[in-house]
């Protein structure tokens, strides 16, 4: 099957004249009923305005998996008919790929304890419920992905398909998803925000049934797939994408508000308050429209200067950022632990190394020079893995302790980063040669102070990131 990028799959389709329609429903036109009957139509996924359309689609399915395939027609509005009905496709890089599955398959049992499998139990059934998982033949199975449960910080638990292995026999689509670098970009000074959560945005999908036999897991002897889109593999995330930037599209055509949506969470930004709550509830009404659900809990729709998106704190009358309470007290205990071990001379694995590393180089956004203070513990990973390989045990080199020291001083006092930069009033020019060092000060291009310099012995054998280090503190001296 040749290889399509889903993101092209209504490049040839043709715009319809219901395009023209307006995108967002006027609550004035619809019959009046209870809140109660309201909340019943919203969790069956119907919509008054859509009662036939509805009628027709739910003959070819029923419950929520593939929510969207109920909404075709509010689809053709925005020419993603298509899009919709082709569904989810896993596709192979090539037969090899194929032949690999084939050859490593072999049945992935649940593990957990009884508490866990209670719990896998009572979800298993809501899915069920809900279509998101159908029964499927032990013999139409072509492979087995491991499933187990978490615990999420609020105490509930979460069912993790782990699609690791049938990841690398997929192909690889490249696309850039918004991250918290373009949430930066897009703050304004004094902005309002509110946030947005929709509930199991993936499993609005359904999986073509030919990719069904690859999703398929285990649980006290009995077989199931996914029939929804499942999270966990790979192209998850940009079919997701594509089916929710054609409405953020229309969204921002239609209304002033700037918006920033990274898979089911969505950034709404105004420097009206007002103007935002009343955007804001035309955008859920919207997103109900085109067969989504938000998740009120986690959803903010007040507008408020103080936002949590993506795991930061953002506030928006002082336009800084930091990292927020609950992940700056579980970096801190991943320090504390890290530095005890190293202490010890424990032997930790190359992944746990690999894991914090990878924690922390994500606060680059708050901490910009970040990625000075882990090149000692990348290196002695690194090390260890090209050495040994990354599935096994390293000890940790008590050199990094310094790093780390810095790293759980900066968590402690978590002081925000600002957003806006301020415009530089002089600029400083280094080169820190292993020769020697020197540095010049500018001021409207025009230098006005110069500062030059040989390294002793030990200084020479730095790196380069810690001679410009010097070099700077040099030159401010």
């Amino acid at each position: 099957r040749p290889v399509q990028d889903p993101r092209n799959r209504n490049k040839d389709s043709t715009q319809t004249t219901k395009q023209k329609q307006n995108l967002i429903p006027r609550l004035t036109s619809r019959i009046s009923w209870t809140e109660e009957e309201r909340e019943e139509e919203r969790w069956e996924g119907r919509d008054l305005e859509n009662r036939e359309t509805d009628k027709e689609n739910r003959e070819i399915l029923n419950g929520n998996g593939g929510q969207t395939a109920r909404y075709l027609e509010q689809r053709e509005t925005i020419n993603m008919k298509d899009f919709i009905q082709q569904g989810f496709t896993l596709q192979q890089k090539d037969d090899l790929s194929i032949n690999n599955l084939q050859r490593l398959l072999k049945i992935m049992k649940f593990r957990g304890t009884e508490e866990e499998a209670k719990e896998y139990k009572i979800m298993l059934e809501e899915e069920l419920k809900e279509n998101i998982v159908i029964p499927i033949g032990k013999e139409l199975i072509k492979w087995y992905n491991p499933t187990f449960m978490i615990k999420k910080a609020n105490g509930k638990w979460r069912k993790i398909l782990d699609a690791k292995t049938l990841n690398r026999q997929i192909e690889d689509f490249h696309f850039k998803m918004h991250d918290s670098n373009e949430v930066k970009q897009t703050i304004r000074l004094g902005d309002w925000g509110t946030s947005l959560d929709l509930s199991s945005a993936f499993h609005h999908l359904i999986v073509q049934t030919e990719s069904q036999p690859y999703l398929a897991f285990e649980f006290q002897n009995n077989y199931y797939t996914y029939r929804a889109m499942p999270f966990g593999t790979k192209h998850s995330p940009i079919y997701s994408a594509t089916a929710m930037e054609p409405i953020m599209q229309q969204i921002r055509m239609k209304t002033e508000i700037r918006i920033i949506n990274c898979v089911d969470d969505i950034l709404l930004l105004h420097q009206n308050k007002e103007y935002l709550k009343n955007m804001t509830q035309k955008v859920i009404e919207t997103l109900i429209h085109f067969g989504f659900t938000m998740n009120t809990e986690k959803s903010e729709t007040e507008p408020n200067q103080a936002v949590i998106f993506l795991g930061w704190e953002w506030n928006l009358a002082n336009a800084t950022v930091k990292t927020k309470p609950k992940k700056r007290l579980l970096l801190l205990n991943d320090l504390y632990n890290m530095r005890r071990w190293i202490k010890k001379g424990t032997e930790i694995t190359v992944k746990q190394t690999a894991k914090l590393i990878g924690k922390l180089n994500y606060l680059r956004l708050q901490f910009q020079e970040a990625s000075l203070f882990l090149n000692t513990m990348d290196h002695q990973k690194a090390q260890a893995a090209r050495l040994k390989g990354w599935n096994t045990t390293m000890i940790m080199n008590k050199t990094a302790i310094p790093d780390i020291n810095w790293w759980i001083a900066k968590l402690r006092a978590n002081i925000p980063t600002q957003l806006i930069q301020i415009p530089p009033q002089m600029t400083m020019t280094t080169d820190a040669a292993p020769s020697g060092w020197g540095s010049t000060l500018e001021k409207e291009q025009e230098m006005i102070a110069m500062a030059h310099g040989a390294w002793n012995k030990r200084q020479a054998k730095l790196t380069s990131n810690n001679r410009e280090i010097k070099t700077i503190t040099q030159g401010l001296r």
